[in-house]
């Protein structure tokens, strides 16, 4: 059976695959149907919008059915809803930060002590998502030089989660998810190549700095270093993963609370 399994896999897997690979190397868009700019000017303009990663550019479909491009240089900060979806790459829930942006953390009494549930099912598109513009080296520390760019916030202040996407390529093997165990003895053999979103995360400070989170484990409790016993516990409490995006904001969250407390 699996022998048989094994030629109708490859001409299901590597095409698929192949597109993939295209997709990495082309950048990273994505595209949504509802979007609000709030532009370095003061005005607001509104409309579907694409989000291209790589160029830190946006570009806005107007009601006259123009299309506009906007820089990073050009714009605030803006939200958006409705993405269009892309099942290519492998992101199967999107979480809901509206709660962690007003500065929700498990027992602050003002939400409750109970954390609202994880999104594991299908993506909800719907839900809103906020950017900020901060000025950074491109993640560069050899480089004094800063451009804006585009970050998803993820908490609330003064000390912001800010998140940005990118792609990733992983191999597709006999042995792996999508091979349904080894063949001929070969369970390494690389069958081709799929795309998945990664999440990087930053610490925007109240001063426009953007600081990299490359180990969160390590780097939050070292920027927080006077409240990382509290910060230790409430994880270990609440059973809390530093590596995922929503946890993440409830840690940075409570960080913030102890400090305003202090």
């Amino acid at each position: 059976m699996r022998n048989l399994l094994y030629p109708l896999l490859l001409t299901l897997v590597l095409p698929l695959a192949a597109a993939a690979q295209r997709g990495g190397g082309q950048g990273f868009t994505q595209q949504f149907n509802q979007g609000s700019v709030l532009l370095s000017s003061g005005d607001s303009i509104s409309g579907p919008l694409a989000l291209h990663r790589g160029e830190e550019t946006l570009t806005m479909t107007l009601a006259d059915n123009t299309v506009r491009t906007l820089p990073a240089v050009n714009v605030q900060s803006f939200a958006v809803r409705g993405e269009q979806y892309d099942q290519s790459r492998e992101r199967l829930y999107y979480d809901d930060f509206y709660a962690m942006r007003q500065g929700y953390y498990s027992g602050n009494p003002g939400f409750g002590a109970t954390p609202p549930p994880r999104r594991r099912e299908r993506a909800d598109t719907n839900l809103l998502r906020v950017f900020r513009v901060y000025r950074w080296n491109r993640d560069n520390d050899y480089s004094d030089f800063k451009a804006p760019g585009f970050f998803e916030q993820l908490s609330s202040g003064p000390i912001i989660l800010l998140r940005r996407e990118g792609l990733v390529e992983r191999p597709i093997t006999a042995g792996g998810p999508y091979g349904y165990g080894g063949y001929n003895g070969m369970p390494g053999r690389t069958m081709g190549y799929y795309t998945e979103v990664k999440d990087n995360f930053f610490l925007g400070l109240p001063d426009g700095t953007v600081l990299p989170l490359r180990t969160p484990k390590k780097d939050l409790p070292s920027y927080f270093r006077a409240q990382a016993r509290q910060l230790a516990q409430y994880a270990k409490t609440n059973n809390l993963n530093y590596a995922e995006a929503r946890d993440l904001a409830y840690l940075v969250n409570y960080a913030n609370s102890l400090r305003i407390s202090e």
